[in-house]
């Protein structure tokens, strides 16, 4: 009579091996789970797969990334780039900037056309990168094999926050990813617009100005000194006689909101502490 080999008991912490389509299933619910990654690299994807299906090869992988953007799990930005869909909200494409070009952040039309500002939005990622004598980024369009196109233009250093306060003032907080308020990517565009080697013209005159923070707009304008180019392109604006500015654009430059006030009085309280020591 043989003896019967005793069942080794999984180690404590070591992931459960699961069997047929259990742990395709356990995948799918994990990529909903709290925490998980919104944005993939193919590396990444491997490593995730390797929680619900240890040992599995490099092509288990690169098959459930089929799989999963059959079904609408996955978004497929370029081969080695991918969207997590069932996170909470979605992951959207503009976040996926950052992961195409290190350090991009969106911008000009892509904030704007989703703010509304623009009657026409792009169908393209529009984003912006660093630039100066020592930071030359790769920019220009880059089209994926997934059928996107992202556009990346360079700005000088002092077009982006170097401290939490510039960070408060002119990035959109609770986003996924980092991009500029409206107000700062109209600035941007209206200097991208003014540079003689530049391919981009100026913002339209259709728009829709009372989307924006006016104030913001001007406090802006006189950092980044385009407080000129901006006066000229808002008279062309009125000139255009495309929803001139109403009687209250002047009451909303000096009329904020008390929330508003308050962060920025706590903004710039911060600001000058951090001065004086």
């Amino acid at each position: 009579m043989s003896k019967r080999t005793p069942r080794l008991s999984r180690p404590e912490g070591a992931p459960e091996h699961r069997r047929g389509m259990e742990w395709k299933f356990a995948l799918l619910g994990g990529l909903a789970a709290a925490g998980s990654p919104r944005v993939f690299t193919a590396a990444e994807f491997e490593s995730f797969v390797q929680r619900y299906r240890p040992g599995a090869a490099p092509g288990t992988a690169r098959s459930m990334v089929r799989s999963l953007a059959q079904a609408g799990a996955l978004r497929v930005v370029s081969n080695g780039l991918f969207l997590n869909r069932r996170t909470t909200p979605p992951a959207e494409l503009q976040e996926a900037a950052a992961h195409i070009r290190a350090g991009a952040i969106v911008s000009l039309q892509s904030v704007l056309g989703e703010v509304g500002f623009l009657n026409n939005p792009a169908g393209i990622v529009v984003a912006v990168l660093p630039s100066s004598a020592t930071k030359r980024p790769r920019l220009g369009e880059v089209h994926t094999s997934g059928g996107y196109v992202f556009r990346f233009h360079g700005l000088a250093e002092h077009f982006f926050p170097q401290t939490e306060d510039q960070r408060f003032q002119m990035l959109q907080p609770g986003r996924h990813c980092a991009m500029f308020r409206p107000e700062a990517a109209l600035l941007q565009w209206l200097h991208l617009a003014r540079m003689l080697r530049s391919s981009l013209t100026p913002p339209p005159a259709d728009v829709d100005i009372e989307t924006l923070d006016l104030t913001l707009l001007d406090e802006l304008a006189a950092r980044w000194q385009l407080t000129q180019a901006l006066a000229q392109w808002s008279a062309h604006v009125r000139d255009a006689d495309f929803g001139q500015e109403s009687d209250t654009t002047e009451a909303r430059r000096s009329t904020r909101s008390q929330p508003t006030i308050d962060d920025a009085a706590a903004a710039r309280t911060r600001l000058m502490a951090r001065r004086a020591s």
